[in-house]
């Protein structure tokens, strides 16, 4: 039995005959509808949701309208419905509630990591002795694995706790915590859920306050520092590998302090070194995780950006932005040719006849080549790759390698490079779909992505060890991510595995002026709300979204907020990119643009395998903004396309004021054949593709009332249409929710694709 500290008197009668204790509830049927009484043990920190406890169980209350002023030490009585939420057991909707008082409080029970279960969820419970992996490193949203008592469990950090940021702690602990579920199975993801920091108890000892901190990098050297609760010795061991090799350095001043700091010299330039702190008392030594950081390489640093459309040239301030247009797949063939001992390239789709000639030319001059795809998608290059050259998919299931770049020659300092970006190499993403590239030439980030890929690689060897593959959120926040490059802050992240999303965050945090982006997709909360939190600052927002109709889009919330930001789905190509720009015109407010594979989505940050990199680089930031600005401009005075028959030939005039909507339906008008001559019917549908709001033309030489039909691939008719038809051009518009595939608009035996994306 849980000690709860409540005075259950205070229930009127009523309450108690109504009211059952929630283990019984808890056995109820789904879709009953119980009344249950007892003690909050949560508010706000854990977003709208809500558990309650009494002396026999817990369980969880969603129902944001009417628990919205329901707070942690709440005594309540509450009437809903029993439903399962991915195996979570709630009362939802919510159709009674009574507060009866505040302030109480809930015993947590004493638990062990393997009761963390069906046994005890929707109860608070505690750990103790609980140590956790990555110890110094910071929570960042998403599962963290502890261990207590030789038993593992995992807490789960949501966005926007806060959690999120603070020091993992590196000394046991006791956790205080909610047990909770979530999976799609419903028979396991049970996990803990922390309400904020104070739900850590610190037995005595000394402990990491902060995460280790790089500064004073060089070529050659860097410092190391960090802070603990009490005062103690510092050490700091460090190597080539994790096996911290090189040894073990000691504080020189040999005094105690709570802030501790130690230089490491003699490296090796373009170098990742693996660092770990150790601090110490006379009774207890704690360590940090280890931790890599890379030096200064001697690399060029030379950053160069490239896209397939045109730009706006008349907004640079530094220099022009670079077009490849139809030549976009000829650039990455050049950065394939420069590998003369290693090319890892690691691509979602892949289908150009160019690039894979050049992958297969540079195995055959004896380059050593590594590829990694994706098992679900067609990659259609697989087949006319050199058999010798090995290849990894990564398993469909939860998640896809959606990377798209290369790594070449990455322990050669003044020729690696890594090329990466917004691109597939398909054709429709070389040459119609709005992409661009990015190509580093810097040792320390090479290296950097080669861990990357070493990892989803399962080796650093020629050949694969795919038991060993990490992909998703099976990956380790293994590599570094500050670095200089050309004399200015570079980042890189991996996604899941470090925290992009929180680091995105950051960098619009930044921004004092202006935040302009483009992005396929924008379904990410954390990143609209930091976003709002600028705006509402009175930063300049604007932005292009591809795919607006999505579910969860921020597109609505972000026009409503009044920020000017533009629908692209409409356009016949693909908007694919994946930036944001941050103070282009300002060269004092640290000019920023952020960019690479990852979608401003919830499965980019946790299922994905993704890269993200951050240039804090004027010039580079303008260049985006140049691609940005031709972009926007084209929304804001885009014309649809209208056609007027002049001297049998349809022509645009280019302002919208053509009596005809499409060329076809000009077309079928504007021709010596006589009316007589042309079939019943004619048919026009546009745009193809779309988005499941289409016109459909027909030209007809008689009145009539007709009938049409969508069917998918199958065959199964989804709905059928009247039509009135009168002679001449007759025009309806269809406005369905179909979803994105392949369908048939049939009139009169008579098919026409329909294509949603």
């Amino acid at each position: 039995m849980k000690a709860i500290l409540i005075i259950f008197t205070l229930l009127t009668s009523t309450f108690q005959i109504i009211a059952q204790d929630i283990a019984t509830a808890r056995q109820q049927a789904l879709n009953s509808t119980v009344t249950i009484s007892g003690i909050i043990t949560n508010g706000d920190e854990l977003g709208p949701i809500r558990y309650i406890e009494d002396a026999t169980a817990g369980i969880a209350l969603y129902d944001p309208d009417v628990m919205s002023g329901v707070s942690r030490g709440d005594s309540i009585t509450v009437t809903g419905v029993l439903v399962d939420y991915n195996g979570l057991l709630e009362l939802q909707p919510i159709s009674d509630l009574t507060v009866h008082g505040s302030g109480y409080t809930v015993e947590p029970t004493i638990i062990f990591a393997s009761q963390i279960g069906e046994d005890t969820e929707a109860e608070l419970i505690s750990i103790e002795n609980a140590i956790f992996d990555n110890p110094g490193q910071v929570f960042s949203v998403g599962t963290h694995t502890f261990s207590a008592n030789d038993e593992e469990g995992i807490i789960y950090v949501k966005a926007d706790s806060e959690l999120e940021g603070q020091t993992i702690p590196s000394c046991p602990a006791t956790i205080i915590a909610i047990s909770s579920q979530y999976s799609f199975t419903g028979n396991d993801g049970y996990q803990l859920l922390i309400r904020d920091m104070n739900d850590f108890v610190y037995e005595q000892g000394i402990c990491l306050l902060t995460p280790l901190v790089q500064t004073n990098v060089t070529t050659t050297s860097f410092d190391i520092s960090w802070t603990t609760n009490l005062e103690g010795f510092s050490d700091l061991s460090y190597g080539l590998t994790a096996d911290l090799e090189l040894g073990t350095l000691v504080d020189s001043e040999g005094l105690t302090s709570t802030d501790h700091s130690i230089s490491l010299e003699n490296l090796e330039a373009g170098s990742i070194y693996y660092v770990q702190g150790i601090s110490y008392d006379n009774t207890d030594t704690t360590y940090s995780a280890i931790t890599p950081f890379a030096t200064i390489s001697n690399s060029s640093g030379e950053i160069r950006v490239c896209f397939n459309h045109s730009v706006d040239t008349t907004v640079a301030s530094i220099e022009n932005a670079q077009v490849s247009g139809v030549y976009t797949n000829d650039s990455i063939k050049a950065y394939i040719d420069k590998a003369q001992h290693t090319l890892d390239v690691a691509v979602y789709n892949h289908s150009d006849g160019l690039i894979t000639s050049a992958i297969n030319d540079a195995y055959n001059r004896g380059v050593r080549v590594r590829y990694i795809t994706c098992e679900s998608t067609a990659t259609l290059a697989l087949g006319s790759l050199n058999d010798g050259i090995p290849v990894l998919e990564r398993p469909e299931g939860m998640g896809i390698m959606h990377n798209k770049f290369i790594v070449v020659d990455a322990n050669v300092f003044d020729s690696c490079w890594v090329l990466t970006g917004s691109t597939n190499w398909t054709s429709g993403q070389i040459f119609d779909d709005p992409n661009h590239l990015v190509m580093i030439q810097d040792q320390s980030v090479a290296r950097t992505f080669e861990i990357e890929f070493n990892e989803m690689w399962g080796s650093d060897g020629d050949n694969p060890n795919a038991s060993n593959a990490k992909f998703g959120a099976n990956k380790k926040n293994n590599t570094p991510h500050h670095f200089t490059v050309n004399g200015q802050p570079f980042e890189v992240y991996f996604s899941p595995s470090d925290n992009t999303t929180t680091n995105i965050v950051n960098a619009i945090k930044t921004a004092d002026y202006e935040i302009d982006f483009g992005l396929l997709v924008f379904t990410n909360n954390q990143l609209a709300w930091a976003i709002e939190d600028q705006y509402n600052l009175g930063v300049e927002v604007n932005g292009i979204i591809e795919q607006v109709n999505t579910q969860g889009s921020e597109y609505e919330y972000l026009t409503e907020l009044g920020a000017n930001v533009l629908s692209h789905q409409e356009v016949d190509d693909i908007f694919h990119h994946k930036y944001c720009i941050i103070d282009h015109a300002n060269v004092d407010s640290d000019p920023t643009v952020v960019t690479g594979s990852h979608n401003w989505s919830g499965a980019a940050e946790t299922n994905n395998d993704e890269n993200t990199i951050i240039i804090h680089d004027a010039s580079i930031t303008n260049q985006f903004y140049q691609e940005f600005h031709q972009r926007l401009n084209e929304l804001e005075n885009a014309v649809e396309p209208s056609f007027n028959c002049v001297n049998e030939a349809c022509v645009d005039p280019m302002d919208g004021s053509g009596t005809y909507n499409s060329l076809a339906a000009c077309q079928l008008a504007c021709t010596s054949t006589s009316i007589n001559d042309i079939t019943d019917l004619k048919y026009a549908l546009y745009p193809n593709p779309n988005n499941g709001k289409f016109i459909f033309e027909l030209y007809s030489n008689t009145s009539e009332i007709n009938y049409c039909r969508i069917i998918d691939l199958q065959g199964r008719q989804l709905f059928t249409k009247s039509l009135n038809l009168t002679e001449g051009l007759n025009t309806f518009s269809f406005d369905y929710n179909l979803s994105k595939g392949v369908y048939f608009l049939e009139v009169e035996q008579e098919k026409i694709k329909v294509i949603v994306h």
